[in-house]
């Protein structure tokens, strides 16, 4: 077993001074998508009226004014590290919390924020043991994770934390958890010595879920970045038009307009058109962050749109899309209002 140390904050604050500002986002990224797994896995919020819109986190929260980004906030003004985002299933009301207000303002049991709590804790120790092996030394293994890649060894396995946590660790140079390295490690020698594993039924079924949660976790961006644009008072009329050119342009050289709306509509579908549509959802992803990455309402979840593309091989490239420029022009205007 794995020997755990745990990391006071003047500690984690130190090794984390000695990181680039890109690695201290990518160990945010992947604190940020270990919470949603664990929302989406544990069901926390079932037996109330609040539904788990998503997540963002400060990674430069120690650093109060002297960091590059932008501050979090509760709904009661509290700055905080974790913000999460809950919507009334009733009222459709949106809320923003540290999770040591959510029995205050949403009446969530407290037994449930100690629940998330403890899964917040466990992911801090889980990121100590990173950055305890960057401090003594240790990088990302690119010669092994190159192999795999080029041998096609994640072909079934993009669905993997461990798919998407390498490749957002191999372009900062952070080193992997030993669990992790393990088991690319695993992969590395299968390919060495030509193992080839065809899918079971059950692993099928389990890429299509893995798939399907992050197909709903991007989804959740693109609620949020929409959230935005109701914010600054575009018209109903200008919302759909920006949503229906985000769809043209996520549907852009494909041969079908198909494309799944519910995160429940995977179960009925074949493996290769989950991947099909997970692709489409994160180009859709990338019309969006075109949209804002000039603007600084929306710096964070900006930041967190490029870690998401980057977790799962996404390009983000800059378009001429009409739509974009479109949309672009519609947010200025309000802005500068």
């Amino acid at each position: 077993m794995d020997k755990i140390i745990a990391l006071t904050r003047q500690q984690r604050e130190d090794i984390l001074q000695q990181l680039r500002p890109d690695q201290v986002q990518a160990l945010s990224e992947f604190t940020r998508y270990a919470m949603l797994s664990r929302f989406h896995t544990h069901h926390y919020l079932k037996q109330t009226d609040w539904e788990f819109q998503g997540m963002v986190i400060d990674p430069w929260y120690q650093r109060q004014h002297d960091h590059p980004g932008d501050n979090l906030y509760c709904d009661c003004g509290r700055r905080l590290k974790n913000q999460f985002i809950l919507r009334s299933r009733t009222t459709g009301r949106q809320l923003f919390l540290g999770i040591s207000h959510f029995q205050q303002h949403a009446s969530i049991p407290h037994k449930v924020a100690r629940e998330i709590q403890a899964g917040i804790n466990e992911i801090n120790l889980y990121m100590d043991s990173i950055l305890l092996a960057y401090q003594a030394g240790r990088r990302f293994p690119q010669e092994i994770f190159q192999f795999v890649v080029v041998q096609q060894g994640f072909k079934n396995h993009e669905g993997t934390i461990l798919y998407q946590r390498c490749n957002l660790f191999s372009q900062v140079d952070l080193p992997l958890h030993q669990r992790d390295y393990q088991d690319l490690q695993t992969l590395y020698h299968q390919l060495k010595q030509g193992v080839t594993h065809r899918l079971t039924k059950e692993e099928i079924k389990q890429l299509r879920d893995d798939i399907a949660t992050d197909w709903r976790q991007v989804d959740q961006q693109i609620t949020m970045f929409n959230y935005l644009l109701r914010q600054h008072g575009l018209t109903v009329q200008d919302l759909h038009r920006i949503k229906s050119n985000s769809i043209n342009y996520a549907l852009q050289r494909r041969k079908t307009r198909f494309m799944i709306h519910d995160y429940k509509q995977f179960k009925d579908v074949t493996l290769t058109k989950a991947r099909s549509q997970l692709a489409i959802k994160l180009r859709q992803l990338s019309f969006y962050l075109q949209v804002f990455q000039q603007n600084g309402l929306a710096k964070v979840r900006c930041d967190q749109a490029r870690q998401v593309l980057i977790a799962h091989k996404a390009s983000c490239p800059q378009s001429h899309f009409y739509g974009i420029k479109e949309a672009q022009v519609l947010l200025k205007s309000k802005y500068t209002i």
